[in-house]
């Protein structure tokens, strides 16, 4: 049971955070709520983008990959990671802070209307709100988990308490609040690379021990098969690239230099940071078997450590939960208030009034991200979910930039088939459901634009 103690630090460090959020409610701009005014320097874009990408995915999730029969494999998901944060930073993040100054923008789908037309930013605009809604109930389901799992809480009160503490200040604060947060997070996040992992790879018998396990979980085969793994390597971190945060963060930078070595220093960070939850995963293997892959970080932590250290690193995994958490709302409310209302229906709506309006829908989408997460119980699964349809937008992105024939019809194609067959494959196997998700999407770009595109214009460039 979790001593008093522990429960203190636990609830200073939520009071903490409430009230560097909360103190952001005032005299705010919609620049201010959505982008912190592009005044976002060096330091502060390398803590939010980690805190950021840091989430229930990338740790529970990773995590429960690797205990579920993944083993070293799941290493490849870091390093696909890795590979394409350095490829974002240096080939993409500055085209982006540019093209966010120049024509004022605030979401991916902004790009979507400027570089091809408002059909494929609505359709953009759709697949960003199902991916990032399934984020956000994985968010406010880790809450539940965690605090459940570790205290013995009821873990629907549990979820209903952290997620609204979330709602909250992101509702009043915007990207103002949810930046500042994430600045306190990531100091405790630190602590678990520092204190825990360690403790968890000595207990469980150093690195030695991992040996000793059976061959196919080590190679990922009691998980999915090899060329899965290939694929994942490939292109899985790709989704960097049409992530709507990362997005989010190059435009509310001060400079593009500042961006780009921001998400070159975010790379390492995000590599350490997924190589840990990987052995979390496999030392949980050893440690503890015949625990659920939903809790096996929860069973490290309650297992491993004293009374004190219990709640400091309990703190740092609510850190990086919430710190996720924040930002998945505010992105699923600009999207519905920005890019499906204000651009399809009410494009004359002032400043204030959207200011008024992404307060209430991110209310409202917190409630319905908190009613998911106490529905669904399966953490990994729903992880996979939420990124598989960021394929969907990829060859849009890519070729949006660097391909000056790329058509709208191309792109609105590629987007819809991608998506659809993503959600056909999710009721088959939802690890493997980017795949051919991927697949579709890229070749419909291809066809489209080779035979189709010869009878239109060509698109004109924004960049």
């Amino acid at each position: 049971m979790t001593s008093t103690i522990d429960l203190w630090i636990v609830g200073i460090f939520f009071l903490i955070t409430f009230v560097i959020g909360f103190f952001e409610r005032k005299k705010l701009t919609i620049e201010d709520y959505w982008v912190n005014s592009r005044k976002t320097n060096k330091f502060v874009l390398i803590a939010t983008t980690l805190s950021t990408f840091i989430g229930a995915g990338a740790i529970l999730g990773n995590a429960g990959v690797a205990f579920s029969g993944a083993g070293l494999a799941t290493f490849v998901i870091a390093g696909s990671y890795f590979l394409y944060f350095l490829i974002f930073a240096k080939f993409f993040a500055p085209k982006i802070k540019e093209f966010g100054d120049a024509n004022k923008a605030y979401t991916l789908p902004d790009f979507f209307e400027a570089r091809y037309s408002n059909k494929v930013r609505l359709a953009g605009a759709i697949t960003n709100l199902v991916s990032w809604s399934l984020l956000l109930a994985l968010q406010m389901l880790a809450i539940g988990v965690f605090v459940g799992a570790l205290t013995g809480f009821n873990p629907t009160i549990a979820t209903i308490i952290g997620g609204m503490i979330v709602i909250l200040y992101t509702s009043v604060g915007g990207l103002r609040a949810d930046i500042r947060t994430d600045v306190f997070q990531f100091i405790i996040m630190l602590f678990l690379l520092i204190v825990f992992l360690p403790i968890v790879i000595m207990k469980g018998g150093g690195f030695g021990v991992i040996a000793s396990l059976p061959q196919s979980f080590l190679i990922g085969a009691d998980f999915a098969p090899l060329y899965v793994w290939i694929i994942a390597f490939l292109f899985l971190g790709a989704g960097v690239f049409t992530s709507a945060d990362m997005w989010q963060r190059a435009f509310a930078a001060d400079t593009k230099k500042n961006v780009q070595w921001a998400m070159i220093i975010s790379s390492v960070l995000v590599l350490l940071f997924l190589v840990m939850a990987t052995l979390f995963g496999i030392f949980g293997k050893i440690l503890l078997p015949d625990t659920h892959s939903n809790i096996i970080v929860a069973e490290l932590i309650k297992t491993l450590l004293p009374t004190g250290l219990f709640g400091i690193v309990l703190a740092g995994f609510f850190a990086a939960i919430m710190s996720s958490a924040d930002t998945v709302l505010l992105v699923t409310s600009m999207t519905v208030v920005h890019d499906i209302y204000q651009k399809t229906f009410h494009k004359e709506l002032s400043p204030e009034n959207v200011l008024k309006m992404s307060r209430w829908v991110t209310l409202i989408l917190g409630v319905v991200g908190l009613t998911i997460a106490l529905i669904v119980f399966n953490i990994v699964h729903l992880s996979f979910e939420a990124i598989s349809f960021y394929v969907a937008l990829l060859p849009a992105v890519v070729f949006g930039f660097y391909w000056k024939k790329a058509t709208s019809t191309a792109a609105l194609w590629s987007i819809i088939l991608g998506f659809l067959t993503i959600v056909v494959f999710l009721f088959i196997d939802p690890v493997q459901a980017f795949i051919p998700g991927l697949i579709v999407s890229f070749i419909t770009f291809f066809i489209v634009n080779v035979f189709v595109s010869r009878k239109l214009p060509t698109t004109p460039q924004v960049l």
